[in-house]
């Protein structure tokens, strides 16, 4: 999800967005000094809220219309909307606002007009509050935009979140963040059910954020390694301004340290896949090799005694043992000097094993990745589109503008330094695999299933028949073929996808 150049995912800074809410307490030049405080204090995005008391409500004495409990409690829900809104008439001046202080603002749109005013300022996404989860024909109507669709559960039901995001995919919204929300002011620490962010995550396939009305920043802290990439907090310049949301709003501190938090949580949770840390790179010697620990000649056999598994690690790596006794000596050795391949008559041995997993990084590009992909191709075997080696101008100008939902490197997930090869993911689901098997030991299915858990098969489109990711494969690549035909996959013609798939 792009929302105004910034590229929301688990590989990206935590998207954070203030929310301006009722926190202008009547007051342009309060909505203007929120903007910028937002700014320094490091959020990505301004929200605002667009509504009249009008489109919200009625003016009615009737009981219903009054709030009972809360800090809202005995409020006629017009008189608060008149005190929250921000007037129409200033949103034009905050949206170029805030495009001067450099920091991205959108709204919460509540009706037909409130839509069309924001689209009239180019919105560059538009976010459904929790309690207009269930209004189905304004979902249906943001949909349309075709913009990135920000949608806060607090409150709903499984069955309602599920009615919105379908309503919101069969209308046009591509690019979908659900927000895991509570929908109380301020929510209860003991009542923030944060694991619901994971399971909104598995359930829909879609990019989840945490909208929190929580006091402090640990639920932002802790959202984020439960895999939330935005954090929404309703922010006040000065809570001594007063007005309907300052209870549980954040002051310009207590945003920086939220700022800190997420930031710092990122860092620590790392990438995806397993990995070491580089600074136990000076580690790897410690470790235990294979070394001689006797003197011995040129042509000699070599004895149990003769090796042993000592630190440090630049000797072979001990897997490799006792395929080295009664191994014949291809130089003279000493005493405390490691072993090498190169030390044995008819022996090799890499110290590596192939990978049983592996990582992948998105293609930015960078100039590294673009020299990387230029190689990949000039050293695959076998290939469907590519029937000319490109020069490198036109190999830079495709990878620049390639045409591909997704594409990637694919790396051992152990070794981030240990390239595997290529992926990439066409909108129709279809899959092009440039992979050394020779150093994989992981199945098809199984880079399936984790490929999905990066990005999500689309629906199957009227021409093909696949509802999930399948494989073009040259009709050469023997190799490609037999890893397939070998996991759970039906091959048709030259493609294949798993047996089972629900079409």
């Amino acid at each position: 999800m792009e929302i105004n150049g910034f590229e929301l995912g688990l590989d990206s800074q935590v998207y954070l967005i203030a929310e301006m809410s009722a926190n202008h307490n009547g007051s342009i030049e309060n909505a203007k000094k929120t903007i910028k405080a937002a700014k320094d204090c490091g959020a990505n995005a301004v929200k605002i809220q667009t509504y009249t008391p009008d489109t919200l409500t009625i003016k009615s004495s009737r009981p219903e219309f009054k709030l009972s409990g809360g800090i809202w409690h005995g409020r006629q829900l017009y008189d608060l909307y008149e005190d929250a809104h921000t007037p129409y008439q200033w949103h034009e001046s905050l949206f170029n606002y805030a495009k001067e202080c450099g920091i991205t603002l959108f709204s919460t749109p509540f009706d037909d007009s409130a839509v069309d005013l924001l689209e009239s300022l180019n919105s560059p996404a538009y976010k459904i509050a929790s309690f207009e989860i269930i209004d189905i024909p304004l979902i249906e109507r943001v949909a349309k935009l075709k913009k990135p669709l920000l949608i806060s559960t607090g409150a709903a039901s499984i069955t309602e979140i599920t009615e919105a995001v379908m309503v919101a995919r069969k209308f046009g919204a591509e690019e979908i963040l659900l927000f895991h929300c509570v929908s109380s002011y301020p929510a209860p620490i003991s009542e923030l059910q944060l694991n619901n962010i994971k399971m909104l995550k598995n359930k829909f396939g879609v990019l989840v954020g945490l909208s929190d009305h929580s006091i402090g920043a640990d639920a932002g802290f802790l959202s984020v390694a439960l895999g939330a990439v935005a954090v929404e907090k309703h922010f006040i310049i000065d809570k001594n301004i007063g007005g309907p949301d300052s209870e549980f709003s954040a002051t310009p501190l207590e945003l920086k340290l939220l700022r800190e938090k997420i930031d710092c949580a990122k860092l620590m949770i790392g990438s995806n896949g397993f990995a070491r840390s580089r600074s136990e790179e000076q580690s790897s010697n410690i470790r235990r090799s294979i070394y001689f620990v006797n003197s011995k000649k040129k042509g000699q056999k070599i004895d149990r005694e003769d090796i042993k598994s000592i630190r440090p690690g630049l000797g072979l790596h001990p897997r490799y043992f006792y395929d080295l006794i009664c191994a014949e000596l291809a130089r003279d050795v000493n005493y405390g000097e490691p072993t090498s391949s190169a030390d044995f008559v008819g022996k090799c041995f890499d110290n590596k094993l192939k990978s049983a997993d592996f990582q992948l990084q998105k293609i930015i590009p960078t100039v590294e990745q673009e020299l990387i992909l230029f190689d990949l191709l000039a050293d695959r075997r076998y290939s469907i589109s590519h029937k000319i080696m490109p020069s490198f101008e036109e190999h830079i100008d495709f990878v620049r503008n390639n045409p591909y939902r997704s594409w990637w490197l694919v790396y051992d997930a152990t070794d981030n330094s240990s390239l595997l090869g290529s992926v990439y993911i066409n909108e129709d689901n279809s899959v092009g695999l440039n992979l050394d098997l020779t150093k994989l030991n992981f199945s098809a299915s199984f880079f399936t299933e984790k490929l999905k858990k990066y990005i999500l098969p689309r629906p199957a489109v009227m021409s093909k028949v696949y509802g999930d990711f399948y494989y073009n494969v040259s009709p050469k690549n023997l190799d490609l073929m037999a890893w397939f035909k070998g996991s759970d996959f039906l091959e048709s013609q030259r493609s294949f996808c798993k047996i089972n798939t629900s079409l």
